[in-house]
């Protein structure tokens, strides 16, 4: 037979007291007596009680979850925003309901219903690569569910929707110019889809780059991928062609510049001594391979750490209004974080 869970009743009971005590000893209220407050901590312990969170949730009218999604579940950036955003919200009592778009736009508006249907308290969310509209965001703003954006973003959505992202015009800089400065020549870029908006950002850094220490920009250097995954391959054929080789690579992201080192080691070609590779992300796994990849360090964590910040300051700003018999007003707060150079041997 199922072991019967214990309650604050069974500790008002065993106390003596009332249960309004032992629920206002177990939120740690000012107004308990602290040697009340400490039997009942150790009381709570020894009998092994655990707060009901979704007893919590009725009486303050929240669920206590709060929905992250995510582009893919492979790429270990978005691992570690998770982890970040789960430091910051774990302490305040909340668990994350994970669930990732698979970079189609369809799936991320599935993905926002779902989350609306569970009552969540707030949406985390960096939005796939094909992602050009926003009615899915806005459902769930006309729901009072308050969203943050994450890492990627609609530069020309008006909803008023805090954004946290990285200067990816600066990575894209950043990782020209340490080529530039390493003595390379022919400077490729193997860019993400060009309608997306860290991808032009990123580009257009390495185009400043490449003016401001006098080198032209060759169209036949910049060769987009399609779709983040599959054309990597197709992608350094076009430069492998030119009767002029490229000497280095910028990758957009370290997932794609894991790939071309794995081609490049396929067909022989020695990094960096004909081909230097760099990618953009700062990806622990770039430390594994051979040789080690230069990059561009994003800082995730960090960047999941300010969301969930963002986002539970909405969350308690729409309590407050209602509490108070206002209305809520969303601000449109952008956060930009800075990246950093690590060299390793691929350059």
């Amino acid at each position: 037979m199922k072991k019967k869970r214990p309650t604050i009743k069974d500790i008002a009971r065993k106390l003596d007291i009332s249960v309004s005590t032992v629920s206002r000893a177990l939120r740690d209220a000012q107004d308990i007596n602290p040697i009340t407050k400490r039997k009942v901590v150790e009381l709570a312990d020894k009998i092994g009680y655990k707060k009901s969170v979704l007893a919590a949730g009725l009486a303050s009218k929240k669920s206590f979850l709060i929905g992250v999604i995510i582009p893919e579940l492979t790429v270990t950036f978005f691992g570690t925003v998770i982890m970040g955003i789960d430091e910051f919200l774990k302490p305040l009592g909340y668990d994350l309901i994970i669930v990732y778009s698979d970079e189609n736009e369809n799936k991320e508006s599935d993905c926002i219903d779902l989350l609306i249907d569970r009552q969540v308290d707030g949406i985390l969310i960096s939005l796939s690569f094909n992602t050009r509209k926003d009615d899915h965001l806005r459902r769930a703003m006309e729901e009072e569910i308050p969203i943050v954006v994450f890492d990627r973003i609609l530069p020309n959505s008006v909803l008023p929707i805090p954004r946290v992202i990285v200067d990816d015009f600066d990575a894209g800089y950043q990782a020209t110019t340490h080529l530039i400065n390493k003595g390379y020549k022919r400077i490729a870029f193997i860019t993400g889809p060009t309608d997306m908006h860290i991808s032009q950002e990123r580009l257009l850094g390495y185009k400043t780059a490449m003016e401001r220490n006098g080198r032209g920009t060759s169209a036949d250097l910049i060769v987009p991928t399609i779709d983040l995954r599959r054309s990597v391959g197709t992608a350094l054929d076009k430069l492998m062609v030119l009767k002029e080789r490229p000497d280095a690579i910028i990758a957009f992201n370290d997932p794609i510049a894991f790939k071309l080192i794995s081609l490049l080691h396929k067909r022989g070609i020695k990094i960096p001594d004909r081909i230097a590779v760099m990618g953009i992300s700062g990806d622990a796994m770039g430390e594994l391979f051979y040789p080690s990849l230069s990059t561009i360090n994003q800082p995730a964590k960090e960047m999941g750490y300010i969301a969930a910040g963002l986002l539970q300051d909405r969350i308690n700003e729409m309590k407050k209004a209602k509490d108070n018999g206002r209305v809520f007003i969303p601000m449109s707060i952008i956060r930009k974080l800075p990246v950093q150079l690590i060299e390793r041997e691929s350059t």
